[in-house]
């Protein structure tokens, strides 16, 4: 029984691990273009809200699923809030590689105030997403509703199911980050806009889905 649980973990893990909302869009632009470790502390941020979110959306899930509904304007503030991102990533232009920035010093890569900027701006990016919550209602109601899985078990499963996104976000921020040397200005400002457009994209569907439950 313990190892089917497991084993639904890592498959809803890595299922979880290619939804392609902002933060997934951000955390690859930023390990192309800072490295691997401000890409970890960033994941490392965006790991803290998603704890954070499975916790609300246990324990509240239908009073949060009532006042999303009720409140439809906390969709178009996100979405307004990523398209204006990826505006900002479409039309602002990079002008060197990303090498280029590994000559700042040591103490200015590593400075605690730094990291735990990303971390925030990790969470940040979680709690702007109502969308990230909603996930998290239906993994919670998956979990015991259809799996039917309760007290310890269900623990035992999410924490099998972060730990293998957080997984998975290494793998992707590690190989993103080996592309720094390969891409030249041309192909890192075309990456940017494919990312800017992703952002505006996702923007306008949480405004539509604002709209939607409105009407």
């Amino acid at each position: 029984m313990m190892a089917s649980i497991i084993l639904n973990g890592i498959l809803f893990g890595i299922l979880l691990s290619f939804f392609f909302g902002p933060a997934f869009f951000i955390l690859i632009d930023t390990s192309i273009n800072k490295g691997f470790k401000k890409a970890l502390f960033l994941d490392i941020g965006i790991l803290l809200s998603d704890i954070l979110y499975l916790i609300a959306a246990y324990l509240f899930a239908e009073k949060i699923n009532l006042y999303l509904n009720n409140y439809p304007y906390i969709k178009y503030i996100a979405g307004f809030a990523f398209i204006v991102l990826g505006v900002i990533y479409v039309v602002k232009k990079q002008n060197h590689r990303p090498t280029a920035q590994l000559n700042i010093t040591y103490k200015e890569t590593n400075s605690r105030k730094a990291l735990v900027g990303l971390i925030a701006k990790g969470i940040g990016l979680n709690a702007i997403n109502p969308g990230v919550l909603l996930y998290w209602i239906a993994a919670c109601t998956y979990a015991t509703k259809t799996l039917e899985i309760t007290d310890t078990k269900l623990f035992y499963y999410f924490m099998t199911t972060l730990l293998t996104i957080f997984s998975v976000d290494l793998v992707k921020i590690y190989f993103a980050s080996k592309l720094q040397s390969k891409l030249n200005l041309k192909t890192l400002n075309n990456l940017k806009k494919i990312l800017g457009i992703g952002l505006i994209a996702f923007g306008l569907f949480m405004c539509l889905k604002g709209f939607n439950a409105a009407g």
